[in-house]
């Protein structure tokens, strides 16, 4: 899983995560391509691509995932 960087000032330890902005899940990516492409429309001074590891943070976002689904699925 990726995720982005992305630094908020020229300090090298003043980076965040990239989150939702209503509920601060942190956005991830099965495939590199993908989180590249989102990384090209950012407009920000600095942002890298990093490997999630923390399980928390996956688990947040893969229910998030799943939750978007299910919405769409009984919107239809």
């Amino acid at each position: 899983m990726y995720g982005i960087k992305v630094w908020s000032s020229e300090k090298d330890n003043d980076w965040y995560l990239l989150r939702d902005m209503n509920d601060g899940v942190v956005h991830i990516w099965d495939k590199k391509e993908e989180v590249e492409q989102v990384q090209k429309n950012l407009s920000c001074k600095k942002s890298a691509i990093t490997k999630i590891m923390s399980s928390t943070l996956i688990d947040k976002a893969l229910n998030k995932r799943k939750e978007e689904l299910n919405l769409k699925y009984l919107l239809k």
